[in-house]
C-alpha cells in the first residue's frame, strides 16, 4: 500500500505543477498583450472552453484574447467572448479594461457590417480611454478609427486620428508603431495628391526604418517608390518595389509595380497584375485596377471585356455604398457634437455651481458682518453706557471735590484767621487748631504732604504756617520761639527740604510755590 500513495502522491504533484492558476496566466498576458500579442494568443488558446474560470477571470481572458487576436492581425467572426467582458467591465464601472473591451467589439461589429453599432462602439472606447494614462492602447485605438474614417474617405478624420497615434506611439517609444504610423500618415497624403507631404512623413520614418520588419517596412518602400515615380525615378522606384515584394507583398506595392510595368511596355505583366489586383480588399486599389483593365480592354477593342468589368465596378461601388459612407461620417460628427455640448452643459452646471457657492459665501459674509456689526454696536452702546456713567460719577465726584475744598477753603480760612488773632496776642497756637491746619492743608495740597512727611512736629508747624502767609514773628509766638530761632529754621528747612542754599525769603517761596497747583 505504500509505494502505491507514493505513487498516487507523484502523480498528484506533477498534475499540479504543471496546471497554472488563471491569474497569474492572465497577469502575464496582461503584461505583454500590446508587445507580444502572437506569445499571447498561444498562452491563451488553450483555455478557450475553461469553464473554471471566475466572472472576472473569464471577462479579463476574453478581453486579451480578442486583443491579442487583432493585435497579431487574426480575426473571430462571433463577438460572444468579448461581448461578456464588455457587459462585466460596463457593470462593474472599469473604465480602462471598458474602453479596450469596447474598441475590440467594435472592430469585430465593424467586420460584421454592423456599422452603426460598431463606430459607436469605437468611439465610446475613445471617450473612457480620455483620462487615462495607456499610451499602447490609445495608438492602435487612434489607427483603428484613422482605418474606419480612411475607408469612407473622411481624409481630415484619418489625419487627425492618425497624428494623435504617432503621438502615442512616441510615447511607448517603439519605432515599429512609429514607422507604421507614419506610413499612414504618408499614404493618406498621397491619395491626396499631396506629394510634399508624402515626402516628408516618409523622411520622418527613415530614421527607424532598419528597425522595422514585414508589412511596416515593405509599406514604408512602397511609400518611397511612389513619391520616386511623382519625381520621375522610375528605375529606383521600382528597385524598392520589388524589394517591398520580398519583404511582404502589399496591394498597393503591386498596384505601382503594375504601373511601372505599363510605363515600360511590357503591357501583358501589368495585365496580369491588374487582374489579380480587382480582387484587392482595398477598394482603392480595386477601382484603379479595374478602371486600367477597362481602359486597356477599350483600346483593344474588347467591348465585351469592357461591359463585364465595368459591371464588377459598379459592385464594387455598391459595396462601398452599402456602407453608408456618409452615414459613419455623420455618426462621428453628431457623436463628437454630442460630447461637445455634454462637456459645455457640465461646463456651465459647474460655474452655475461655483455661482451659486459664491451667493451663498457672499451672503454668510455679509450675515456675519451685519452680526459682528450688531455685536460691534451692542458693545459701542454699552461701552457709552458705561461711558456716560463713568462720566456722570466723575462729574459728581468732582462737584463733591469742588464742595469740599470750599468748605475746607471756608474752614481753613477760619482757622488762619483765629491764629493771626492768637499770633497777634502772643498766644501760642492750641494743638487742636494746628492739628486741623494740618489736615486742611495736606487735603488741599497732598504733595505737600508728602514733602513734610520726614521733618518733626515744630518744622512741620513752621513750613504749614509759613503757607499761609504768617509772618516770623507770627510763627515765634504760635510755636513758642524766637523770630531769630525762626528764621534760622527756615534756612534749615531750604537745604533739607529743597536741596538749596539761600535766605529765609527763598524758602519763603519755595514752601509756598510747591504743591500750588494741586489747590483748585
Amino acid at each position: 500500500m505504500k509505494p502505491l500513495s507514493l505513487a498516487l502522491f507523484a502523480l498528484v504533484i506533477v498534475g499540479c505543477s504543471q496546471e497554472q492558476p488563471h491569474n497569474e496566466l492572465l497577469s502575464r498576458a496582461a503584461q505583454i498583450v500590446f508587445t507580444q500579442p502572437d506569445s499571447v494568443v498561444r498562452m491563451l488558446s488553450p483555455y478557450y472552453y475553461d469553464s473554471a474560470m471566475t466572472d472576472a477571470d473569464r471577462a479579463l481572458y476574453g478581453l486579451l484574447y480578442t486583443e491579442a487576436l487583432h493585435r497579431s492581425g487574426l480575426s473571430t467572426a462571433s463577438d460572444s467572448l468579448i461581448r461578456a467582458s464588455r457587459d462585466f467591465y460596463e457593470r462593474h464601472g472599469d473604465d480602462e479594461h471598458l474602453s479596450r473591451a469596447l474598441l475590440h467589439h467594435g472592430i469585430i461589429l465593424y467586420r460584421q457590417q454592423q456599422v452603426h453599432e460598431a463606430v459607436l462602439s469605437m468611439k465610446r472606447a475613445e471617450l473612457l480611454s480620455g483620462d487615462l494614462d495607456l499610451p499602447a492602447f490609445k495608438w492602435y485605438l487612434y489607427c483603428v478609427l484613422g482605418d474606419v474614417n480612411d475607408n469612407v474617405g473622411n481624409h481630415a478624420l484619418t489625419l487627425r486620428y492618425y497624428k494623435q497615434a504617432l503621438k502615442a506611439a512616441r510615447q511607448c517609444d517603439s519605432r515599429q508603431w512609429t514607422v507604421q504610423t507614419l506610413n499612414n500618415i504618408a499614404m493618406t497624403f498621397d491619395m491626396l495628391g499631396q506629394k510634399d507631404s508624402l515626402r516628408y512623413y516618409t523622411e520622418q520614418a527613415q530614421p527607424y526604418y532598419e528597425d522595422t520588419y514585414g508589412d511596416v517596412r515593405a509599406t514604408y518602400l512602397a511609400n518611397c517608390a511612389s513619391y520616386m515615380l511623382s519625381t520621375g525615378q522610375r528605375q529606383e522606384a521600382k528597385r524598392c518595389l520589388i524589394e517591398s515584394r520580398l519583404i511582404s507583398p502589399t496591394n498597393r506595392g503591386e498596384k505601382l509595380l503594375a504601373d511601372i510595368y505599363m510605363a515600360e511596355g511590357d503591357t501583358a505583366a501589368a495585365i496580369q497584375q491588374w487582374y489579380r489586383l480587382s480582387g484587392s480588399l482595398s477598394p482603392d486599389v480595386a477601382i484603379q485596377s479595374y478602371r486600367q483593365l477597362i481602359t486597356y480592354m477599350n483600346c483593344q477593342g474588347d467591348l465585351r471585356g469592357v461591359a463585364e468589368f465595368s459591371q464588377r465596378l459598379n459592385e464594387v461601388y455598391h459595396r462601398l455604398y452599402e456602407h453608408s459612407d456618409a452615414a459613419v461620417i455623420d455618426l462621428q460628427a453628431q457623436f463628437d457634437e454630442q460630447i461637445k455640448e455634454r462637456r459645455q452643459y457640465r461646463t456651465v452646471i459647474v460655474l452655475l455651481a461655483a455661482i451659486l457657492l459664491v451667493i451663498v459665501l457672499s451672503a454668510l459674509v455679509i450675515w456675519y458682518n451685519r452680526r459682528r456689526m450688531d455685536l460691534l454696536n451692542a458693545r459701542f452702546a454699552e461701552s457709552q453706557m458705561q461711558y456716560n456713567l463713568t462720566r456722570t460719577e466723575l462729574t459728581q465726584m468732582r462737584r463733591m471735590k469742588e464742595r469740599e475744598q470750599r468748605e475746607n477753603s471756608r474752614q481753613l480760612k477760619d482757622i488762619v484767621s483765629r491764629l493771626h488773632a492768637a499770633a497777634g496776642k502772643g498766644k501760642p497756637a492750641p494743638d487742636d487748631e494746628m492739628n486741623a491746619l494740618a489736615q486742611l492743608s495736606y487735603a488741599m495740597r497732598p504733595k505737600l504732604r508728602e514733602l513734610l512727611s520726614p521733618l518733626s512736629s515744630k518744622e512741620q508747624q513752621v513750613c504749614l504756617l509759613t503757607v499761609h502767609h504768617f509772618l516770623p514773628s507770627e510763627i515765634a509766638n504760635l510755636t513758642i520761639a524766637t523770630p531769630q530761632a525762626i528764621t534760622n529754621t527756615r534756612v534749615r528747612l531750604l537745604r533739607k527740604l529743597f536741596g538749596e542754599t539761600g535766605g529765609a525769603k527763598d524758602f519763603d517761596t519755595a514752601i509756598m510755590e510747591y504743591g500750588a497747583d494741586d489747590v483748585i
